[in-house]
């Protein structure tokens, strides 16, 4: 019988449609580096603090915060192409990377509060993503 599997022989790792998820996912990471790497750009520039408003000072130097972001924006960039292959590496990079950012923006919700919550957002669906369905990549 031609087409039915021996005894000895491996069977392939099966592929779901959430691999389109991961896949998103990586592409979200990539992109949350690019922003990252930006405003790590701009914060080193600028220099200062974060003001909210006349009331509310975000006591946030923003050039210590521009060296963090623009560190973590190059991590995402790197940790982005290897997601999309499905490296194990790769995975644990993006929880934490994009675990850390989600958490950073708390502190941005004050001064920044909807691009705050939308890279919570977004950073979010890279962790439940990477952790979730990030092995059916593999291979």
């Amino acid at each position: 019988m031609t087409g039915d599997l021996t005894a000895g022989e491996p069977r392939a790792p099966r592929r779901t449609r959430w691999v389109v998820v991961v896949r998103l996912a990586a592409v979200l990471l990539f992109l949350l580096g690019c922003w990252n790497v930006w405003d790590g750009i701009s914060a080193l520039a600028r220099g200062g603090f974060v003001v909210a408003d006349a009331d509310r000072v975000l006591l946030l130097e923003v050039t210590k915060w521009g060296w963090v972001l623009l560190a973590l924006g190059v991590v995402e960039l790197a940790a982005a192409p290897a997601l999309l292959r499905g490296a194990g590496w790769a995975r644990v990079v993006a929880v934490l990377v994009a675990g850390f950012n989600g958490v950073v923006q708390l502190a941005f919700l004050v001064a920044y509060p909807v691009g705050a919550v939308l890279i919570l957002v977004l950073s979010a669906l890279i962790v439940w993503a990477a952790v979730r369905h990030g092995q059916e990549v593999g291979g």
